[in-house]
C-alpha cells in the first residue's frame, strides 16, 4: 500500500472538519486508498494493471487478516466494519480506466461506472460517519453520482485528450458533435454549450435526487456529507457561469467561498 496521502488538501477536507480525529483517521486511510487507484490509473504506466492488482490484493489480505501492507486501512475496516465488496466495485471502476480508449453509449452505462468510481466511496464514509435509517445508503449513492457527474464536466477537455470520453455518446448525437469536437471546443461553441446545458440540468437533478433520499433523523450525522454535496454542487453553478470552462483551467472554489458553504451547510435545518 502506497504512502498515505491526506484527503485535508482535497475538496473532502473541508467537509471533514466537523468530524473527531478517530474519524478523521480511518477517512485519511480510505482516501489513500481511493487516490492510490486513481493515481495508478492516471499515471498511464505501463505496469498500472500490475499495481492495480496489488491494491486489490491488499484489500483481499485486510479481509483475510493479514494487515501488514496497509495497517490504517485495516483498522478502519474493522473499527467501521466496511464491506469488502465497496473496495473491489472501487478497483472494478478503475480497472475500466485502463482501457486504451473509454467511451460510454449510453447514460446507463456510465452510471455502472460511477457507481464505482464514487458511489462506493459515499458509501465508504457514510459508514465511518455513522448513520440510523439505511435510507443514507441511497443518498450516498446518489450523492456520489451527482458529485462524478460534475467532475466529468469540469475536466471534459483534459479527459478527451488521454482518449476518455465520459460524457454519452448518445447524448453529443443529441447536439450533433463527434468526439473531434471536445478537442477544438471553440470550433463546436454552440452545440457544445448546448450540450453542457443539457448536462448541467441532469446534474442538478441528481443533487435534488440525492437530497430527496437523505432521511431527517440522519440530517445532523450526515453533516460532512451534506458539505461535501453542496461544495460539489457549488463546483457545478460555478462552472456552468464560467464563460470560458474550456479554456484548459480547472474550474474551483478558493477558501473564503468553501468556508462560507460549510458554515450555511452546519446552519441549515432539516
Amino acid at each position: 500500500m502506497p504512502q498515505l496521502i491526506s484527503y485535508k488538501k482535497s475538496n473532502f477536507g473541508g467537509a471533514f472538519f466537523f468530524l473527531d480525529k478517530e474519524k478523521k483517521d480511518a477517512l485519511d486511510a480510505v482516501y489513500a486508498f481511493c487516490r492510490a487507484a486513481d493515481d495508478i490509473v492516471d499515471d498511464g504506466l505501463p505496469n498500472a494493471a500490475a499495481r492495480l492488482a496489488a491494491l486489490r490484493a491488499d484489500i483481499e489480505n485486510i479481509f483475510a487478516g493479514r494487515a501488514d501492507s496497509a495497517p490504517q486501512l485495516a483498522a478502519a475496516v474493522k473499527k467501521y466494519k466496511l464491506p469488502k465488496v465497496y473496495f473491489t466495485d472501487l478497483l472494478d471502476g478503475m480497472a475500466r480506466d485502463l482501457q486504451t480508449r473509454v467511451r460510454f453509449k449510453t447514460y446507463e452505462d456510465l452510471q455502472w461506472y460511477m457507481y464505482r468510481a464514487a458511489g462506493v466511496v459515499g458509501l465508504i464514509c457514510i459508514e465511518i460517519f455513522g448513520y440510523k435509517n439505511p435510507q443514507a445508503r441511497a443518498y450516498a449513492a446518489a450523492l456520489g453520482e451527482a458529485v462524478q457527474v460534475t467532475n466529468i464536466l469540469r475536466d471534459v477537455e483534459e479527459d478527451a485528450a488521454i482518449n476518455r470520453i465520459y460524457i454519452p455518446l448518445e447524448d453529443m448525437q443529441k447536439f450533433n458533435l463527434t468526439e473531434a469536437d471536445l478537442l477544438q471546443p471553440a470550433a463546436a461553441a454552440p452545440r457544445l454549450n448546448q450540450l453542457m446545458v443539457f448536462e448541467f440540468e441532469r446534474a442538478r437533478g441528481l443533487y435534488a435526487r440525492a437530497a430527496a433520499f437523505l432521511p431527517k433523523e440522519d440530517f445532523t450525522g450526515l453533516l460532512p456529507a451534506r458539505a461535501m454535496g453542496n461544495i460539489y454542487r457549488a463546483i457545478l453553478e460555478k462552472l456552468q457561469k464560467n464563460p470560458c470552462r474550456f479554456n484548459g483551467k480547472k474550474v474551483k472554489l478558493n477558501k473564503l467561498e468553501k468556508l462560507y458553504i460549510l458554515y450555511k451547510t452546519w446552519r441549515a435545518k432539516p
